[in-house]
């Protein structure tokens, strides 16, 4: 028994379960009292033997969508009976001032997650340079930015030489090497990662700024307009 069931009785809704509950078939003197087990433990002719006249139909709950209003069920009495399903009728009601904001700071919040989202999806790629990917963790551009600054202390001539440790290359996300012959090469790698990393999260606050200002937060889109 999948649930919502409803209860239909000389084709009228006389009853909702959204799971399984004990319930009672008739009515004063002659009712009976049927335990919760009934719904997975009854067959069909069990039904129809211990509550003749009563039909279980599913539930079809398709509630409309309308700017500015909630969507209420109707009555069970007014529900539509098919012939195979029981489907509720709505009525909408407008929402209040205070709904209505807290509707539009919900939208707003999740437009938000999806961004953040998105933008860690991106950041997790890797920054791509010299046709390899590069990790954009905070470890990885600390570790970067150290490099730079001794490529520009032996740019300087403060530092005698180069170190053979970075010439050697600089570990890739797939856990090959990008070979780092000179200062320059260095300096090069350091600052792609940091602009890559700093496009993708400056995009990401852009985004952010738009849905958290946006009438409309679902007309912000958070697959456009990233950096490359």
């Amino acid at each position: 028994m999948q649930f919502p069931v409803a209860v239909v009785s000389e084709g009228a809704v006389i009853a909702v379960y959204a799971a399984a509950a004990p319930f009672v078939y008739g009515e004063a003197e002659d009712a009976v009292n049927h335990p919760a087990d009934a719904w997975s433990l009854w067959s069909a002719d069990d039904w129809a033997a211990m509550c003749p006249g009563w039909s279980l139909l599913p539930v079809v709950d398709d509630p409309p969508l309308e700017p500015g209003k909630r969507a209420e069920w109707r009555p069970v009495e007014d529900w539509t009976v098919g012939s195979d399903a029981v489907t509720v009728v709505y009525r909408m009601v407008d929402l209040s001032s205070a709904e209505l904001a807290n509707e539009l700071e919900a939208a707003r919040s999740a437009k938000v997650r999806a961004i953040d989202a998105e933008r860690d999806r991106r950041l997790g790629l890797g920054a791509l340079h010299a046709g390899k990917r590069f990790s954009t963790s905070d470890a990885n551009r600390t570790d970067l930015g150290g490099m730079a600054t001794t490529a520009g202390l032996v740019l300087s001539g403060a530092l005698p030489a180069w170190p053979d440790s970075y010439a050697q290359g600089w570990i890739a996300i797939d856990n090959t090497r990008l070979p780092l012959p000179t200062p320059a090469d260095g300096i090069a790698l350091a600052a792609a990662v940091a602009l890559s990393y700093s496009a993708t999260v400056q995009h990401a606050r852009d985004l952010k700024d738009a849905a958290l200002t946006a009438a409309d937060p679902a007309a912000v889109d958070e697959l456009a307009g990233w950096p490359e």
